[in-house]
């Protein structure tokens, strides 16, 4: 394997809990990053004092805003230039030490794959510390499931991991939890100066990269031996009355936004009735179920041009054929 030049990238927004434990896992690497970003959103003083005391080789970006993950991944794109690869991190993730010499290695040996990304468990109280145990380990994420209505979903999310997804292979998208990116690959999807769409703030940027990947050609890599541990919360068992708001907002905000952006027309022909009656199913949730969210509906029609703008951008350089797209909705 050729010596890489890699620079972690960590995103975090007030998780300062998690982050030591996350830091510490980037440290444990067997394959040592060149550079650790941190770019911290809406920063807190006193907590950046004590990172920059216990980890005076990260390099903070101190953010007075919140950038989200869109605005702060390319911000971290933009200040790691010059590194081949870029390993973005949610700060509640906590790698196995050849979580990254892993990836790497799948990069370079397929030179097509734009991102790759491994096998995430959830983390419990009893793996908080990255490490096994004797505990049933439960499936995270081994990359998105697409399927022909347009739901997205983590592909194994709350099963036990029994090595039912141990074989590398192509997929439609990895989670942005954490997730190789080849630099060349980034710098082919800017639309406009941004490698990520701040217009998605947070939630699904990952997918619309990814999808908007595969539209150029690149391919993305599952790899299940780069394993790591993720310590979400409010997801587990993917119990709705735990989401944020916020998050429900943006999330259903994306999801149309991407598919004004990335969707063929061959495809959408082909299944109309599917996406049709997930539609139908979710505006009828939302009006008897959680009347707020048609603030996402509404707000689409000030987002609707950009969009409309980025989508003729990337229609003229698509080189993948529907077909071959049309392999990833099942």
């Amino acid at each position: 394997m050729s010596d890489p030049r890699v620079a972690v990238g960590i995103i975090n927004y007030g998780d300062y809990r998690h982050l030591s434990a996350c830091l510490d896992s980037v440290k444990r690497q067997t394959l040592p990053p060149e550079r650790i970003i941190l770019l911290d959103n809406q920063s807190r003083v006193d907590e950046v004092r004590r990172i920059g005391r216990a980890y005076p080789e990260v390099q903070i970006l101190s953010m007075q805003n919140n950038l989200g993950y869109s605005g702060g991944a390319n911000r971290i794109i933009r200040e790691a230039n010059g590194n081949e690869d870029i390993l973005l991190l949610n700060p509640d993730v906590v790698l196995d030490q050849r979580h990254l010499e892993e990836l790497v290695r799948a990069m370079q040996s397929n030179p097509g794959a734009g991102a790759a990304g491994g096998k995430l468990l959830l983390g419990d109280s009893q793996v908080a510390d990255g490490s096994r145990g004797d505990a049933p380990q439960i499936l995270d994420t081994t990359g998105h499931l697409a399927f022909r209505t347009r739901r997205i979903i983590d592909r194994g999310h709350g099963e036990r991991d029994e090595g039912q997804y141990d074989r590398p292979e192509e997929i439609f998208s990895i989670c942005g939890a954490a997730v190789l990116y080849r630099r060349s690959m980034l710098e082919d999807v800017r639309v406009e100066g941004e490698c990520f769409d701040v217009d998605f703030f947070a939630y699904k940027e990952d997918v619309d990269i990814c999808w908007r990947a595969q539209l150029l050609g690149w391919t993305a890599l599952y790899h299940p031996a780069a394993t790591a541990h993720h310590l979400r919360g409010w997801k587990r068992g993917d119990n709705r009355r735990r989401v944020p708001w916020l998050r429900k907002y943006h999330s259903f905000k994306n999801h149309s936004l991407m598919m004004i952006k990335n969707e063929l027309p061959a495809l959408l022909r082909r299944d109309f009735l599917p996406i049709l009656r997930l539609g139908t199913f979710a505006m009828a949730y939302i009006s008897l179920m959680e009347p707020a969210l048609w603030k996402s509906v509404l707000d689409l029609k000030r987002y609707w041009p950009r969009a409309r703008h980025k989508r003729g951008i990337i229609m003229a350089r698509r080189r993948t054929s529907a077909d071959r797209m049309g392999r990833w909705f099942v």
